[in-house]
């Protein structure tokens, strides 16, 4: 399985599209010229104040090269001096423009400015960056297992996916219905049935069932609860198993996939300040034989944010 490799650049985005799934995230789509080859798992480094830089054309791989223009201004109200990571939730191409889809939620003073960031708004990005998703083997079926804010990455990978004519199915989870930032298109199943219930993976041809952790909608329990449900009624051989949500649920669901020799991908949610492995802030424990402890440190923004789960060690 290959992780293609890509080139970042630093961007000036034009907001084209704004909204709020639910009460508690927010749904962007930034408008960028030349923006590289990326993949599902990757990340951007989002400026959470007013860009004041000005977009000038280099020879910086496929991207941009952005010069200043002046001191930065001071750091205002809602909004943030370190930048924000946020995974691609979805792109699209038309010649040289692009598309880049963000989904958030609202935490703090950055993603409150992202968030009210309106239609004609510009924002400074960092991006592509990190290592994505690998692409499956001919006759490989996915599990996409998405928790919480874990949504975008999956959604994106989904996409892709089926363009590729790879079969899918998806499990989404949330702690209650109130924080579930997606559309149904029906009730989804209380006893962890696939069904096309889930607008964003239905258009795609994806059927899902969704747990919440009160039973506000669809199965009351957590994700693995019905990855387990899932395994139990097919050929698990030729399956693999991608996922991104709460560190947590990520263990559980590694955890499960190891236990049972199933191939597992995850996408950590770890803050990040720098995003290029600069500041050392997102490092992650590893399996490493070749070294006396057994196990390394690992740069979340550089060799993940996507592990495989078995070769992580979880704290």
């Amino acid at each position: 399985m290959e992780h293609a490799p890509t080139t970042q650049g630093i961007f000036i985005g034009k907001v084209v599209r704004q909204s709020s799934p639910c009460d508690h995230h927010f749904s962007c789509t930034l408008e960028v010229h030349s923006f590289p080859q990326a993949t599902p798992g990757q990340f951007m480094q989002i400026q959470c104040r007013p860009p004041s830089v000005t977009v000038q054309p280099c020879e910086m791989g496929e991207g941009r090269l952005v010069s200043i223009a002046g001191a930065p201004p001071a750091i205002g109200p809602r909004e943030a001096f370190l930048r924000r990571p946020l995974s691609i939730a979805g792109l699209r191409r038309t010649g040289d423009q692009c598309e880049v889809d963000l989904l958030g939620r609202v935490t703090g003073n950055g993603t409150a400015w992202l968030a009210d960031r309106r239609v004609g708004d510009l924002v400074n990005f960092i991006g592509p960056l990190g290592r994505g998703f690998s692409t499956p083997s001919q006759g490989t079926r996915a599990l996409l297992v998405a928790g919480g804010v874990g949504l975008p990455p999956i959604r994106w990978l989904g996409e892709n996916l089926r363009k590729m004519g790879v079969t899918c199915s998806a499990v989404y989870g949330a702690r209650t219905r109130e924080l579930m930032p997606v559309k149904l298109l029906r009730e989804p199943s209380r006893e962890g049935e696939m069904a096309a219930c889930i607008e964003e993976f239905s258009r795609e041809g994806i059927d899902a069932v969704i747990t919440t952790d009160d039973g506000t909608c669809g199965m009351k329990g957590h994700v693995v609860d019905a990855v387990r449900r899932y395994f139990d009624t097919v050929d698990a051989s030729a399956v693999l198993v991608y996922a991104c949500g709460p560190e947590p649920m990520l263990r559980s669901l590694g955890a499960f996939c190891v236990d049972r020799g199933l191939p597992c991908e995850v996408a950590l949610e770890r803050m990040m300040a720098c995003g290029m492995g600069t500041c050392q802030s997102c490092v992650v424990r590893v399996v490493d034989k070749t070294v006396a402890s057994e196990w390394r440190y690992a740069l979340a923004c550089t060799e993940g944010p996507v592990f495989d789960a078995a070769k992580l060690v979880w704290e």
